[in-house]
């Protein structure tokens, strides 16, 4: 019988090692990952809301219009989502609290959006029912292809 002890790892090899099996580790999760990600289930895939369809789908100068008229006082749309903003933390850190101020306040906001969308619906079936036979039937099948294809390019219509 031999009483020789097995040899001692190196200590940097020991690193290494860890650093190796760390590395695989960590592209056998991107793998994982990206199966489960970009896995095609064969089931059919969503296409892009259609409000917002309807609303790239519209002129550039009908959009620009509709944004203005939905920004109000505030010059632009955005400001007025900014002073929105500002107001619900005012409402939220008042004190005493006032529960109907918020309530009115976000009501007041879904009636504008409810406002905002019945405008573009408006604009987009004035521009659709403008159109010929066959230019809504050519109009449908280049829906449809979009609708089919969610991760396409972005593409605007002339308004014409």
């Amino acid at each position: 019988m031999s009483t020789d002890k097995p040899a001692k790892m190196k200590p940097w090899l020991r690193i290494v090692l860890a650093g190796s099996l760390a590395l695989n580790l960590a592209v056998a999760g991107l793998a994982i990952g990206a199966v489960i990600r970009f896995r095609d289930d064969g089931g059919p895939k969503a296409g892009p809301p259609f409000g917002s369809m309807m609303f790239r789908e519209l002129a550039p100068e009908t959009r620009r219009s509709l944004r203005q008229k939905a920004g109000g006082d505030h010059g632009s749309f955005h400001d007025r989502r900014r002073a929105e903003g500002a107001a619900i933390l005012t409402l939220l850190r008042a004190d005493p609290f006032e529960v109907e101020a918020l309530t009115g306040f976000i009501e007041g906001q879904a009636s504008s959006g409810r406002d905002f969308q019945k405008s573009v619906q408006q604009a987009w079936v004035a521009r659709v029912g403008a159109m010929t036979v066959d230019e809504r039937a050519a109009y449908a099948d280049e829906l449809q292809q979009r609708m089919r294809r969610p991760h396409g390019p972005k593409r605007h219509r002339d308004g014409s």
